[in-house]
């Protein structure tokens, strides 16, 4: 034996020596279940393995490289059974352990194990029994306890008929990994794997994922919302000094924390993990938000004033408070109009709440909206900075007035929502496009000196920098008028409603490359459509609100290649955030069998409701995409399309 390896053996025996007063069985809980309980003669069945582990102690990967730690190991008794491919995990921690020298792989808290076996073709109807056992290790910072064996017995059910190619291994050859079904950024496995790796992973994970949810188009609105609300501060006859800018601009991102933070907890305690989402596509508070944002777009134009009550003023005055009230409500508003983009990651965390767990998703939501904030504290400072130019009067009145523009187009997303969910029918995709068209015209027109509102400056010459904008607001119109006649218009789709929706769970999805496509939106009629003709099902959960489902819906279902993915599919759309039994039964699904409340959110099933695929979140990569739809098909199919 090589000296290396001698080395390897010697301590693992002084480690097993330092950790024999403890028993593995006490330290690691083993739950076994089959997936699907019934089948076929032929057919494929996944042996669930799930561990639970106490304190300190990790359990080691079945691909842990030799020379080191026992990986999990998973074998069958002799028998009918079959096992066939890999052993399914999600993605392990690597580290270097310096006890053995090696890079090794373990997991922490909790890991399903997965396997497969085949029930033989000669198969006689009734019960079968999968027994065998699991052989793993524990270690922990100080030591390790020896190779254990962990026996199960999982009963599956055996009925007649033919074998069903969505259970065939032949079809799922190369069947996913967990971790690459849950690779979407904010899901429950990277989640789960943050956790085990302790406060720092988690802390970062959370940052990095306020970070990228900036780049959502929930988001882009609320630029210049913010630049607008921030220049209506700072007016009056003593600019504010640059300390009171930088505590205003302070208060306005603890606004959007503190009830980023305490509004989704707070909702996650009453009206469960979804409750954040629910809120931010309820109606009534779509129809406050639009009435904001018309109401400061109409005091931008110069229409009137808004003025805090002068009671109210004189005690905020007398705490301190000055204008902060104003500053706390838009950072509320803000919060609302960002909770259906920041789903994906929120959703996860607020789920944990239902499982009891309160201080992870706390700390996971500070977090996260101190990332989300961060960059609105630098742009609240800008107006800011702007007032104190010299002669800024008359151009920055110019400024106010784009801005108001701005928000009446913003306002219109809202109003949007509310037909929707309220199936009235009237803000149909047509309707909104020509309201965008006439409010950037406007806009242009009064760049140009032809409108004129109560505190302009006479305009003596059209500078470079009006003439640029004024270009850009009627060439915009321009553009926007091609949606009229049917042209998907990329990114600015995410605002828009869907093509011929008339606001019901029944609307045509998507583009119109992709209309003519069946969409169902039941789903146990979705279970006995492909029951019937053979296919995988294809799931798609999406939300009035939702933002990010209209961007999917217009740059991504649409693309030839995705479509012709999915018309081999048994096509399903789940609408989470509406009012009524049939809502509520599709939030409950989602959270029940997927473990999240995130939309938009993908995934592939049999007939009987057996997971294939999963794909969590918008992705701007089409290829990305169509390798997930490909793992429902098979390989025959694969290859065809």
């Amino acid at each position: 034996m090589p000296a290396r390896k001698w080395v390897h053996t010697i301590a693992l025996f002084l480690l097993v020596g330092a950790g024999k007063a403890v028993s593995a069985q006490e330290s690691a809980h083993f739950s076994f279940a089959a997936e699907p309980e019934s089948l076929r003669p032929g057919e494929t069945a996944t042996l669930w393995v799930d561990v639970e582990l106490e304190g300190d102690w990790h359990i080691y990967s079945a691909t842990t490289p030799p020379g080191g730690p026992h990986p999990t190991e998973i074998y069958l008794d002799d028998g009918p059974l079959t096992l066939v491919g890999p052993v399914i995990q999600p993605e392990p921690v690597v580290d270097r352990d310096p006890n053995f020298d090696i890079e090794v792989e373990h997991f922490g808290k909790s890991v399903r194990f997965g396997t497969r076996v085949t029930i033989p073709e000669d198969a006689l109807p009734g019960l079968l029994t999968a027994s065998g056992w699991v052989t793993y290790m524990l270690c922990n910072e100080s030591a390790c306890l020896p190779p254990t064996t962990e026996t199960f017995s999982i009963p599956i059910q055996v009925e007649q008929g033919p074998a069903r190619a969505a259970y065939v291994y032949a079809v799922q050859e190369a069947p996913p990994e967990p971790n690459e079904l849950l690779a979407g950024k904010g899901s429950t496995a990277e989640v789960d794997l943050a956790l085990s790796q302790g406060l720092g992973a988690f802390i970062y994970l959370s940052f990095t994922m306020g970070l990228l949810a900036l780049l959502t188009p929930c988001v882009f609105p609320m630029v210049p919302i913010t630049v607008s609300f921030f220049t209506k501060q700072s007016e009056g006859d003593t600019p504010p000094s640059r300390s009171e800018s930088v505590v205003k601009s302070v208060v306005y991102c603890g606004g959007i924390i503190a009830t980023f933070t305490g509004l989704g907890m707070l909702l996650a305690a009453t009206l469960g993990a979804s409750g954040a989402a629910q809120f931010a596509a309820n109606p009534w508070i779509n129809l406050a938000i639009t009435a904001i944002f018309v109401i400061f777009a109409l005091s931008l134009f110069g229409l009137f004033e808004i003025h805090i009550p002068t009671a109210l003023l004189n005690r905020l005055n007398s705490a301190g408070g000055g204008s902060y009230a104003g500053i706390l409500l838009m950072g509320l508003t803000f919060s609302l109009t960002s909770f259906t983009c920041t789903a994906p990651f929120v959703g996860t965390l607020l789920v944990l709440t239902t499982q009891g767990t309160w201080i992870w998703p706390i700390v996971g939501m500070l977090t996260f909206s101190v990332a989300f904030a961060l960059p609105f504290f630098f742009l609240s400072l800008f107006p800011q900075s702007l007032r104190s130019l010299p002669k800024s009067g008359g151009w920055l009145n110019s400024v106010k007035v784009v801005m108001g523009f701005l928000e009446l187009a913003a306002a219109m997303k809202f109003l949007s929502n509310v037909d929707l969910v309220w199936n009235w029918g009237i803000l149909s995709r047509e309707v909104f496009i020509a309201s965008w068209i006439a409010l950037f015209a406007l806009c242009g027109f009064y760049l140009l000196g032809k409108i004129r509102l109560p505190h302009d400056s006479p305009m003596e010459t059209l500078g470079p920098g009006r003439l640029m904008t004024t270009t850009g607001c009627l060439t915009f119109s321009l553009y926007l008028l091609t949606g009229l006649f049917g042209a998907p218009l990329g990114e600015l789709d995410a605002f828009f409603p869907p093509y011929g929706s008339q606001g019901s769970i029944t609307q045509v999805r998507g583009g119109s490359d992709v209309k003519d496509l069946a969409w169902m939106d039941d789903y146990e009629q979705a279970l006995a459509e492909a029951d019937a003709t053979g296919r995988q099902i294809f799931i798609d959960f999406t939300g009035y609100a939702c933002t990010n489902c209209r961007w999917m819906e217009a740059n991504v279902l649409p693309d030839p290649s995705v479509r012709d993915l999915l018309e081999n599919y048994v096509l399903v759309h789940l609408y989470t955030d509406g009012q009524g039994q049939a809502y509520d039964d599709n939030r409950s699904l989602q959270q029940a069998k997927f473990g999240t409340v995130a939309l938009p959110f993908y995934a592939i099933v049999t007939s009987d409701g057996q997971e294939i695929a999963r794909f969590p979140g918008m992705t701007r990569d089409r290829q990305q995409f169509q390798k997930f739809l490909k793992k429902g098909l098979s390989p025959d199919l694969q290859a065809r399309l």
